[in-house]
């Protein structure tokens, strides 16, 4: 992982209220893949969660923290290759 992605971990975790697994954010290559685990691990912390909701703060953080525009935030974006990420 490189200090963008570094950085971006820690904000999410910082922006949901949870710590994510080094092991687990390895496997994170697209912003879908991180989307889908704070969804998860949000509802088995038994935390009501409303997808849009939650899309637009991962998106956020992501926007902020990488400098990108908002419209190469999508599920499918990956984050070496699409959004420059290090």
């Amino acid at each position: 992982m490189g200090l963008d992605t570094v950085n971006l971990v820690m904000a999410v975790e910082e922006e949901f209220g949870f710590q994510l697994p080094d092991s687990e954010a390895a496997k994170m290559e697209r912003v879908g893949d991180m989307f889908q685990f704070i969804l998860r691990t949000l509802r088995e912390r038994g935390e009501g969660v409303d997808d849009a909701v939650i899309w637009t703060r991962l998106s956020d953080v992501v926007v902020e923290q990488l400098g990108v525009k908002p419209e190469h935030v999508t599920p499918s974006a990956h984050f070496i290759r699409d959004l420059k990420a290090d």
